[in-house]
C-alpha cells in the first residue's frame, strides 16, 4: 500500500467516516460502531465491513455510499434556487458532478449529506418542512443527495428565505451558490451554524480578493469597500459572539489560498493586494483592534481562555500593521510577561513582519531563552522563515549556520525551509533568488533524506504555471 500515509486516508477517510454520523445521526452512528465491533473486534476487516455495519444497524441502504472509496476527486454541488411567493414555497434545485481523473472519466453520483437551515428576514432559522411532509422537521436538517440533479421544495416559507448551505461542513464537497453581497454580510451576522457563518466571510473575501486583483490589471486604484469593512466591525462589535470563533472569523484567506481563486497568478500582485486590505482594515477599525485586546487580556494562565488569548494575540497581530510605535511596544510587553508559549509566539507573530528593535530583541531573547528545547526551536525557524520583511532569504540563509539547526533534522528542514517554501512573496521573488535558494537545498538533502527532500518540492508545483502565466 503506498498511500497509507496520504491525506486521501487521513483527511478524506476521516471526512468519510463523519459522513456517516451525519447521515445517521449519532444515535445511528453509535449503534452502527456497536454492531461493528460485536461482528468484528480483533478481525482485519474492509471499509465495506464498516459500511455494512452502519447500514444493518440502521436498516438503511448504503450501497451508493460506497462510491466515496472507488471513486476519485473531490464532488462539486452547484445549487441554485427558487421562491414562489404565491405558495409560500422555496425550492433548492441540486446538481452534483465530479471532474474526470485518470482511469476515470465518467462519475456515478455520489450519495452526499447536504445539511441546510434558512434563515428568515429576522435573523431567526425557518422551521423546514418539505413538500409533501405534514410538519416541521426541525429548523436544521440532512437532505440525501443522490441523483446527478435533485429539487428539493420546502412548504410554508412566509417569505424569501437566504440559504445556509453545507451546515457543519456536512460534506468534502466544493459547493457553488451564488449569494449576493448583502446575503453574504447577512449570514456573517446571523447564521446560526458556525461553519457557515465563517464560510460567508471566507466567500465574501475571495469576490473582493478577485475583484482588487482584477483592479490591479486595469491599473485602477485600489479600494476597500465600506460594507466589507462595516462586516468585519460587526463581528469585532459583537459580545455574544464566542472569542475563538471571533477570532477564526476575522481571518482572511492566505496568500496560498488566493492564489487557487485566480485564472491569472502573479505572486506580487497576490502579496500587494492581500497587504493592502490588511493595512486598510487595521487602520479603519484601528479603535476596534486595540479594543478587542483589552477586553480580552487575562490576569493568568487559565486553559477556558484559551479563546479570549486567540482573539488578543489576532488583535495585536492587526494592530502592528500600523506605523505607530505603541504597537510594537504593546508586543514586546506582551513577550516580557508571557506566562505561555501562546502568548509568547503571539507577540512574536505581531512584530515578525515589523521592522524594529522590539523584534530583534524579543527574537535574540527567544532563542536564547529556548534553545536547548528542540521543539520550541522549531517554531523560532518557521518564524524565520515565514516573515514577509524584506531581507527574508538572507536570514534563513544565516539562520542554517544556527547551532539548533540541523539539515538532518527533518523537523528543523520543515520548520525553515518548509516555512520559506510556503513564503509566496520570497520563495517566488521575481530574480528567481528563492527558487535558487532552495533547489540547492532539496539538492543536499537528497543525499541525505531523500523523502525530506521531495517534501520540499510541494511549493515549486506552481512555477510552471505562474511562469506562463505571469510572464514570469
Amino acid at each position: 500500500m503506498n498511500n497509507f500515509y496520504t491525506m486521501t486516508v487521513y483527511e478524506k477517510g476521516a471526512e468519510v467516516v463523519r459522513m456517516y454520523e451525519t447521515l445517521l445521526g449519532r444515535d445511528g452512528f453509535r449503534k452502527g460502531m456497536d454492531l461493528y465491533f460485536k461482528r468484528h473486534d480483533g478481525q482485519a476487516v474492509t471499509c465495506d465491513d464498516f459500511r455494512a455495519a452502519m447500514a444493518d444497524a440502521n436498516d438503511v441502504d448504503l450501497s451508493q455510499f460506497a462510491l466515496w472509496y472507488s471513486q476519485a476527486g473531490t464532488p462539486r454541488l452547484a445549487v441554485s434556487s427558487r421562491y414562489n411567493p404565491a405558495e409560500q414555497s422555496y425550492t433548492l434545485t441540486v446538481k452534483q458532478s465530479c471532474p474526470a481523473t485518470p482511469g476515470q472519466q465518467n462519475k456515478l453520483p455520489f450519495h452526499i449529506p447536504l445539511a441546510l437551515g434558512l434563515v428568515g428576514a429576522d435573523g431567526q432559522d425557518l422551521p423546514l418542512r418539505l413538500a409533501g411532509e405534514t410538519e416541521a422537521v426541525g429548523t436544521s436538517r440532512v437532505l440525501d443527495v443522490k441523483a446527478a440533479e435533485q429539487s428539493f421544495t420546502f412548504v410554508g416559507i412566509p417569505a424569501e428565505p437566504v440559504p445556509s448551505l453545507l451546515r457543519g461542513f456536512s460534506a468534502p464537497v466544493k459547493l457553488e451558490y451564488d449569494w449576493r453581497d448583502d446575503q453574504l454580510v447577512f449570514l456573517m451576522a446571523n447564521d446560526s451554524d458556525s461553519f457557515c457563518r465563517w464560510e460567508a466571510g471566507q466567500i465574501f473575501a475571495e469576490r473582493l480578493f478577485r475583484q482588487l486583483i482584477a483592479d490591479v490589471a486595469a491599473g485602477r486604484e485600489l479600494k476597500l469597500s465600506d460594507t466589507f469593512i462595516g462586516a468585519f466591525r460587526a463581528v469585532l462589535k459583537d459580545l455574544g459572539l464566542d472569542p475563538a470563533f471571533k477570532a477564526l472569523m476575522l481571518n482572511l484567506p492566505t496568500e496560498g489560498e488566493i492564489l487557487e481563486m485566480v485564472e491569472v497568478a502573479d505572486p506580487a500582485v497576490i502579496h500587494r493586494v492581500r497587504e493592502f486590505v490588511l493595512d486598510q482594515l487595521a487602520q479603519a477599525l484601528r479603535g476596534e483592534w486595540r479594543e478587542a485586546y483589552e477586553l480580552n487580556l487575562t490576569r493568568e494562565y487559565k486553559t477556558q481562555d484559551s479563546g479570549k488569548r486567540s482573539l488578543k494575540n489576532r488583535a495585536l497581530w492587526m494592530l502592528n500593521r500600523l506605523d505607530d510605535a505603541w504597537p510594537a511596544e504593546m508586543a514586546a510587553k506582551q513577550f516580557r510577561d508571557a506566562d505561555n508559549m501562546t502568548d509568547q509566539m503571539g507577540a512574536l507573530l505581531a512584530l515578525r513582519d515589523r521592522d524594529g528593535q522590539e523584534r530583534d530583541d524579543c527574537l535574540t531573547d527567544f532563542a536564547s531563552r529556548w534553545q536547548n528545547e528542540a521543539l520550541v526551536m522549531d517554531k523560532f525557524f518557521m518564524l524565520i522563515g515565514g516573515s514577509q520583511l524584506e531581507g527574508t532569504l538572507q536570514r534563513v540563509e544565516a539562520a542554517l549556520q544556527h547551532p539548533a539547526f540541523s539539515i538532518k533534522n527533518p523537523n528543523k528542514v520543515r520548520s525553515l525551509l518548509g516555512a520559506f517554501g510556503a513564503n509566496l512573496y520570497h520563495f517566488h521573488a521575481a530574480d528567481g533568488s528563492g527558487y535558487r535558494f532552495l533547489a540547492d537545498r532539496i539538492l543536499e538533502l537528497d543525499t541525505i533524506n531523500p523523502q525530506a527532500a521531495s517534501g520540499l518540492t510541494g511549493p515549486s508545483g506552481g512555477c510552471r504555471s505562474w511562469s506562463r502565466r505571469a510572464g514570469r
